[in-house]
């Protein structure tokens, strides 16, 4: 059986399109936005026609390749991270883990106690997979991705924010510690709780990706992601200033999007 779900018509991909169309043209985004698609069994992962990445690499790394252009998937043979591979589900983690002896030799915490703490409170993915396909999310065409990673600065995770809130309420259950960043909090964390999380990244992947100091994770299940562009969109009249709108108009018809209804003097603050 094929790995993928086939899409029912063109619409959806319209709906895609249009989704990522609101988001790029809000110019708040670092990088490309990346899609993570869980390739559960080994025929799943042999189906998927996408090329096996190069070199062995930490999972932050492969997202980090993802946002600037490149398509992979991966197994546990090409994943050199323990903290990425425990975290995406694919492999289990070990009892000496659960203790927190292994947290707690990095040195991150002031006892065994608190680093215990810290790694029972980690999300993990609860599923076994055998795989992953890790590419840029427009690249996604004949099937979805299960979890979308984005890339920003701050003012730019406030403004997907209120995307979300705009359609979903607040979401109250931000969870960071400044560890496992792109596996755990933005990937696991969304899959896992079905909502949009935040990370500041980790020390680990700042290393070993080398991301910028000013940027910031953000990670949604896909089934969300179309209404946070929507809510991005629609929310612009009232949190952008004036001179941003100027922008916006022109990127909006540039790439064929109607005028949500912008008017200079209308924020909320400038009333």
């Amino acid at each position: 059986m094929a790995f993928f779900r086939i899409k029912g018509g063109a619409e959806v991909d319209i709906a895609k399109k249009e989704a990522l169309a609101k988001l790029e043209t809000s110019e708040i985004l670092t990088r490309k936005s990346v899609g993570i698609k869980f390739l559960f069994t080994k025929e799943e992962y042999e189906a998927c026609p996408v090329e096996e990445a190069r070199a062995k690499m930490a999972y932050c790394v492969m997202v980090k390749t993802a946002s600037l252009g490149v398509c992979m998937k991966t197994d546990i043979a090409k994943c050199i991270c323990g903290g990425g591979t425990r975290a995406v589900g694919l492999e289990e983690p070990s009892e000496r883990y659960f203790t927190g002896c292994e947290a707690y030799s990095f040195g991150l915490y002031r006892d065994l106690a608190v680093a215990k703490q810290e790694v029972n409170s980690l999300t993990f993915c609860k599923h076994h997979t055998h795989g992953l396909l890790i590419q840029p999310l427009e690249a996604y065409e004949d099937y979805d991705p299960d979890v979308v990673i984005l890339f920003s600065n701050s003012f730019g995770t406030m403004r997907l924010i209120q995307g979300y809130t705009y359609h979903y309420g607040p979401q109250p259950n931000f969870k960071m510690t400044g560890n496992q960043a792109l596996c755990s909090e933005c990937t696991a964390y969304p899959y896992e709780t079905n909502s949009m999380n935040i990370s500041m990244f980790c020390s680990g992947t700042r290393y070993l990706a080398g991301w910028s100091d000013t940027e910031i994770g953000i990670g949604m299940p896909y089934g969300i992601f179309k209404g946070v562009c929507d809510g991005l969109y629609l929310s612009a009249n009232g949190v952008e200033k004036d001179s941003r709108k100027a922008v916006l108009r022109e990127n909006l018809k540039k790439a064929g999007l109607e005028d949500p209804g912008l008017e200079d003097g209308k924020a909320y603050y400038m009333a």
